[in-house]
């Protein structure tokens, strides 16, 4: 984890990309969250886009993302980030 269509291929030089370029860390995003109830059922899903709020400290982050493929226009995909991230700021305000 994470899994590979969040990080890119080839995964480890992604990885390695990913820490060298991005400013913060991925946290929650990217990873999996889920339950495993005591009758065997479980539920798991991979973090696409999540706010992260700590009451505590007033500290707030969100993420949001896009699939870069040889094929995708760069910009076109910045503009899904920025929309993605506007529907959160909605539900936040």
């Amino acid at each position: 984890f994470p899994m590979g269509s969040m990080t890119g291929a080839p995964k480890v030089r992604a990885m390695e990309l990913i820490e060298q370029y991005e400013a913060t860390r991925r946290g929650l995003y990217s990873g999996s969250v889920g339950y495993l109830a005591p009758d065997g059922d479980f539920d798991f899903n991979v973090v696409i886009r999540s706010i992260l709020w700590n009451a505590r400290n007033g500290y707030l982050s969100f993420h949001a993302g896009s699939a870069l493929t040889a094929a995708a226009d760069p910009r076109a995909e910045f503009e899904e980030c920025l929309l993605k991230a506007e529907a959160m700021m909605q539900a936040l305000r």
